[in-house]
């Protein structure tokens, strides 16, 4: 069971689960009574109305990524839809995030933001909860979506999304209808804001720096620092007092003026991505705690005696041997320090076979959580390495950028490294090596197999770029204004070839080991068109390759469709790198 995110009230919280089969709200009191609010579709998101009498919750219905709002009566259970219409992507905070606050203190508003004008652009809209009006406060030229109020409700911070590492922000004064740029600067930055006090805007920022820092942003004044350490400081809290978290290996430490309190596991995402981001309830914090060898849970930290009590027990169930990764570290070819996390089978004879498992994004993390798969291929006696590749986040803004009009470039040197890096292990077999991954990642697996087939016996893409050019063409819209800066310009004839160069379909007969590909038909943000391609290309040349077809989306959101997946990737990987032979076949087949 995967959990994304928490939102305290004041009898329980409502998080977001895929316990019945696919996302959707849960609400558990204080004492640990639970209760289900089922809605159409997959839900992403939840947010409170100030005075609790209705949980928003974001909704993608039809796979395609058109989020939809609707509001939940947690007394009834009765969804009334606010923003339904199909075919228009609907967004409350940085998209796939839940570190924003989309009402106003007062209750009497609702932001959103929405490409209904300009399928290219986000516009930016609040809503009266009164009267059911809309209006749009800020037109887009770009990627536009709410933040936060201030706490007179009279303004609303809005964040210009452009790319993951260049962001501003601007107010709008709700009435007047003035629109305010709060953070002109020159070249990429990145501003994260963590609330609206008083005093000011409490922001995570890499302005002037490479890591991102606390600062208090004051309209019309410079900056004020308060935390810079040499590490990415992932949110900022606010509330009865104000707190950061700080990574540190694979935990994290909640930290503030005074004190700092490590959390057992990994708690916080920029922007809380995956739901990984802290919120007061009370003068406490209700924190979601990952680990990669237990469930993912949800604990309530004390800040002034730094005690934490877990109020959840999802991991009732898992298996009792899962495997914590060991961080490690390897050099690429051009010199630069790739860390990543290595999982070790408890048990096996001799030097096993290992999986490359690359994140998607690209500017994605490994992470030190729970991952079912990870830990099925563990079972199953095979070695698994998660790499942080240039492009991956947590390691600052310049690392960050690496990826940058270069797929397939440098990460390219990466992957060749990681491969490297396992084959010089002697409990490893380096001539049994697997590479896996997902949308980026498996654009990664896909290049890995294609440019550096040497170093592979069997590989798994899944909904992963096999034609640059195609891709980028059928992008989302909203991403439309981004794409150059990010993969390249397709209009451009000399762009055009080196994205040609940088793609897996045009190196397909130079794939040598067994392939497994994955995509669904309704996904919109990695086309099928390429995977098909590439399929029929590799079954004419008379190459070993299997395709799964996904039902719906980009990722597979039906619990069970996922698990079907994972078993299909675990066997894959049994059978064309001969795992050892003591290890059960049914182990293969537990979550």
């Amino acid at each position: 069971m995967t959990v994304w995110g928490a939102w305290p009230a004041k009898e329980g919280f409502a998080y977001v689960s895929d316990e019945s089969g696919r996302p959707q709200p849960w609400f558990r009191t204080w004492t640990g009574e639970r209760l289900l609010f089922p809605v159409d579709g997959a839900v992403t998101r939840l947010a409170w109305r100030p005075d609790e009498t209705r949980l928003l919750a974001v909704t993608d219905v039809t796979g395609g990524q058109d989020y939809r709002l609707a509001e939940l009566d947690p007394r009834t259970g009765e969804v009334e839809w606010i923003a339904a219409g199909p075919g228009v992507r609907r967004e409350i905070g940085v998209p796939y995030s839940s570190g924003s606050q989309p009402y106003s203190p007062d209750g009497r508003l609702l932001a959103y933001a929405t490409n209904a004008r300009d399928a290219t652009c986000l516009d930016v809209y609040v809503r009266d909860l009164t009267t059911g009006a809309t209006r749009m406060v800020l037109e887009g030229d770009d990627r536009y979506v709410p933040m936060c109020f201030s706490p007179d409700s009279r303004y609303l911070l809005v964040l210009r999304f452009h790319q993951n590492t260049d962001q501003d922000l601007f107010a709008c004064d709700l009435t007047t209808g003035r629109v305010r740029h709060l953070t002109p600067h020159e070249g990429p930055a990145k501003y994260q804001p963590g609330g609206w006090t008083e005093e000011g805007i409490y922001v995570c920022t890499t302005e002037g720096r490479d890591f991102l820092g606390v600062a208090l942003l004051v309209p019309g004044r410079p900056l004020e620092w308060i935390a810079t350490p040499d590490a990415d400081v992932e949110n900022v809290i606010v509330g009865p007092q104000v707190v950061w978290t700080v990574p540190q290996d694979q935990h994290t430490t909640l930290c503030t003026s005074r004190t700092a309190v490590a959390l057992p596991g990994f708690a916080s995402q920029p922007f809380g991505y995956d739901g990984f981001v802290p919120r007061f309830a009370g003068d406490r914090l209700l924190v979601q705690v990952g680990a990669a060898d237990r469930a993912t849970e949800f604990f309530l930290v004390d800040l002034a005696t730094g005690e934490s009590h877990r109020l959840t027990d999802f991991g009732d169930g898992l298996p009792g041997d899962l495997v914590a990764p060991e961080t490690v570290r390897f050099t690429a070819a051009d010199g630069l320090e790739i860390s990543g996390l290595l999982y070790r089978p408890r048990s096996a004879a001799g030097p096993v076979p290992a999986v490359l498992t690359v994140h998607g994004g690209p500017e994605w993390a490994a992470l030190p959580v729970h991952d079912p798969l990870i830990q099925r291929l563990v079972r199953a006696g095979m070695a698994v390495l998660a790499p942080n590749v240039r492009g991956s986040t947590g390691r600052g803004l310049a690392y960050q950028r690496l990826i940058y009009r270069d797929w397939g470039g440098g990460d390219l040197t990466d992957f060749d490294a990681a491969a490297r890096f396992l084959r010089s292990l002697d409990w490893v077999d380096g001539d049994r090596l697997g590479v896996h991954g997902m949308s980026y990642g498996g654009f990664a697996a896909l290049s890995c197999l294609t440019r550096l087939p040497h170093h592979w016996r069997a590989g798994v893409a899944i909904c992963g770029p096999a034609d640059l050019e195609t891709d980028v063409r059928a992008l989302p819209p909203t991403w439309s204004r981004r794409v150059v800066e990010w993969i390249g310009d397709v209009d451009d004839p000399e762009d055009r070839a080196r994205l040609k160069a940088a793609s897996p379909l045009t190196h397909a007969a130079d794939i040598r080991a067994p392939l497994l590909l994955a995509h669904a038909e309704g996904d919109t943000t990695v086309v099928i068109n390429g995977t098909e391609q590439l399929y029929e290309t590799l079954t004419g040349l008379g190459k070993t390759v299997r395709f799964i077809r996904l039902s719906r989306g980009h990722l597979p959101d039906d619990r069970e469709e996922r698990d079907r997946l994972d078993t299909a990737v675990v066997q894959w990987f049994r059978d064309h790198l001969a795992p050892c032979s003591n290890t059960p076949e049914k182990d293969a087949e537990h979550p």
